[in-house]
């Protein structure tokens, strides 16, 4: 990497083969853009893949150092997965050789770990030793036939399209609020970190929710009251304690009272998801149509099933990025399969309308894996629940967050190069990731070049600076080529572009900001028949969050200049001509939605009124495998002016209209629930149209 006052002698060291590059690069920076609290306890979140149960067991053994400080994910069943928290140590203490000892902890990741990824990191935890810890069941009592799990952002548990029973109690069965509660941090260290999620005292031995003690972060509210030493107020029992005396609910007192943030506002993610889902009134009863709906409530299975609720951190929520899904989701649905009783829970649908840009787009991101892994486990056979989940297939269609090149004609130049344009006063970390199948990578070469001119080659990995040799770590660069799977990455990073906001900004970085403007990336040295892809990381903030954070997004010059204007004036199929540019559309599919599986379900988006894909419903292929496109699409949009379909808010009779994918998703998921039968229309005949729109669009439930 060629940046002033930064170069440093290349240690004869390296990183276990199996770090992701995200978790490569917050080790280059020492975690200084990830750490929002005192870095001396901070703490590491993995997502882990072991090569074989054997090697499980030996990394277990080999990492029971009180140093570590590690616990694992509490579940017991027979898996090569597991979350893991550590100090920070047990990856920045990793470097090493291939002949080491097999005691060193480079040989302890080496010879056990196929694959472990970065998760966003949790608040620390008291330092013991590793904690192995036992899944608690939460089906004890009424064990359900069916259940619905939601990971998302905003329960309205007390809203009236959740109620049954006349409204005397609520249709969720549990939330699980991830935001941490690790009592042992200090507030006053530092006063950009939101305070810890905390059960809410009512008075001597009551309390409203409980500390997750499996999963060892978080607060559980329980439907039902448990009694105990403490006895901890469930959900229903809250909910009479803000009813007036006519009975009714006084929800915005409810969730202030209760500390669900999000739902202190009118509108959330989470909670039009969850109507659209499993409310009452299902979709199809929204929408403009001839004939008029009956209005009536609870007609299908999905409205009258019990729901649990994965509440995503609010860190989590304000990085746009997705990276930091794999440990939550992991976690999260085996917290909702706790819900389940073998031999009595027959079926559950889970929904998950999040997912990264980025990845390798070919089925084998780690998080697929671990999707996989699920409904391998919970396969409907042998007492077990059958389960599916559906994913929303991404917004990016029209994002510029991919390009496409390949090699085909030896006459062609081995280089190509184009532009990543990042927006002024941007607040947070901009990435972007650069695939090849590892067959034809050998040779490649990628830069990446500032606005004023200066060139970024890739850099190893190298150990944190120590406290007697301050060195800056790399802010801005390209991570060394990486093997993973059967292709190659590249990881691109430049920091924020503008001043972070104080609310938002970790307290130990104080770099000045990154160039803005036209960034060059130049990949060199390509093979005959070789494809590079590319892929920009989402920074745009979430619904409901205010970051400062501005999209970067990818520029074919060349393209522009020559074609670009003559382009704007053809349309085909309702779109603007892109033919010849390297900035593709296609293969812009939500990134742990790329593989193909019978019950992991993939839903993308049209419009009612003419049929055709919603222009920002993202379409295949995916890079490699057998995914296409989405399985269908579902309507998104009403009409080219009356966008997103309409949902439920936060509060009783409130609804708003949501745009995109993370609709279509529940629409899927509840036509799943319900075992109705999938009678596509419109259907595609081209390869073209199967990217788009997959089997076809499907009415709304």
């Amino acid at each position: 990497m060629a940046s002033p006052g930064r170069e440093r002698a290349m240690p004869q060291q390296e990183l276990p083969r199996c770090f992701d590059p995200y978790l490569r690069y917050a080790i280059a920076t020492d975690f200084m853009n990830f750490a929002s609290f005192d870095p001396e306890a901070f703490r590491v979140f993995l997502l882990v893949e072991f090569k074989s149960l054997d090697k499980a067991a030996k990394f277990v053994n080999a990492i029971d150092k009180p140093e570590f400080a590690v616990e694992f994910s509490p579940v017991e069943r027979k898996s090569l997965f597991t979350t893991m928290r550590a100090l920070k140590t047990v990856v920045t203490n990793a470097f090493g050789d291939s002949s080491s000892d097999p005691e060193t902890l480079f040989r302890i990741w080496d010879d056990n770990v196929c694959k472990v990824e970065l998760s966003l990191p949790i608040l620390p935890a008291n330092g013991q030793p590793l904690i192995k810890r036992g899944l608690r069941k939460r089906a004890a009592g009424s064990p359900p036939e069916r259940l619905i799990g939601i990971l998302d952002d905003g329960c309205p548990f007390a809203a009236a399209q959740f109620l049954a029973s006349g409204g005397q109690h609520t249709r969720v069965r549990g939330i699980w609020d991830q935001n941490q509660t690790l009592g042992i941090w200090d507030q006053g260290q530092s006063p950009n970190v939101p305070p810890p999620r905390q059960p809410i005292p009512l008075g001597p031995h009551v309390q409203f929710g409980e500390f997750v003690t499996d999963f060892n972060y978080g607060v559980e509210f329980l439907r039902d009251t448990t009694a105990g030493t403490t006895r901890v107020i469930g959900l229903d029992d809250w909910l009479k304690l803000h009813r007036s005396g006519a009975g009714h609910i006084d929800e915005s007192g409810c969730y202030s009272d209760g500390g669900f943030e999000t739902l202190k506002r009118q509108v959330s993610h989470g909670a039009h998801v969850m109507d659209v889902f499993a409310g009452r009134t299902p979709t199809s009863s929204r929408i403009a149509r001839r004939d008029p709906p009956s209005w009536k409530p609870d007609t299908d299975l999905a409205s009258r099933t019990d729901v649990v609720f994965v509440q995503f951190p609010d860190p989590c929520i304000r990085d746009a990025t997705g990276v930091w899904l794999k440990c939550y989701v992991k976690d999260g649905i085996d917290y909702i399969m706790s819900y389940a009783e073998q031999g009595v829970t027959k079926n559950v649908t889970i929904n998950l309308s999040y997912g990264p840009t980025t990845g390798p787009h070919d089925g084998t991101a780690e998080l697929e894996d671990v999707l996989k892994d699920f409904i391998t486990e919970f396969d409907g056979t042998q007492g077990k629940p059958k389960l599916d989940i559906v994913l929303a297939a991404g917004n990016a269609y029209l994002s510029e967050g991919h390009v496409a090149y390949a090699r085909n004609q030896a006459t062609k130049p081995e280089t190509v190069s184009w532009t990543w344009r990042l927006p002024p006063n941007n607040s947070v970390l901009c990435f972007a990731e650069i695939w090849m199948d590892t067959s034809f990578a050998s040779r490649t070469v990628v830069t990446l070049t500032s606005p004023s001119g200066i060139v970024y080659t890739p850099t190893p990995v190298q150990p944190p600076p120590s406290p007697g040799n301050p060195i800056l770590p790399p802010f801005t660069g390209v991570i060394a080529p990486l093997p993973w799977g059967n292709s190659t990455v590249w990881l691109l990073a430049v920091q924020p572009t503008g001043i972070t906001p104080a609310a938002a900004a970790p307290p130990t970085i104080s770099s000045p900001p990154a160039e803005h403007g036209d960034w060059t990336i130049t990949v060199e040295y390509i093979d005959l028949h070789a494809k590079v892809h590319a892929y920009v990381a989402r920074s745009d903030p979430n619904m409901g969050v205010r970051t400062g954070a501005k999209r970067s997004y990818f520029v074919d010059p060349v393209w522009e200049q020559t074609h670009g204007a003559s382009a704007a004036l053809h349309r085909n199929d309702g779109e603007f001509d892109k033919h010849g540019s390297l900035v593709h559309r296609h293969g812009t599919l939500n990134g742990i939605a790329t593989a193909k599986l019978g019950r992991i379900h993939v839903a993308g988006g049209y419009t009612l009124s003419t049929g055709r894909k919603s222009p920002y419903s993202s379409a295949g292929p995916a890079r490699g495998g057998s995914r296409l496109g989405p399985d269908f699409a579902l309507p998104t949009d009403e009409s080219c002016a009356l966008q997103g379909i309409r949902g439920g808010g936060n509060r009783s009779g409130a609804v708003f209209r949501l745009t995109g994918t993370s609709t279509a998703a529940p629409q899927l998921a509840r036509d799943v629930t319900d075992a109705a039968p999938l009678q596509p229309t419109n259907i595609p005949g081209t390869p073209s149209e199967i990217g788009k729109r997959g089997g076809g669009n499907l009415a709304p439930p």
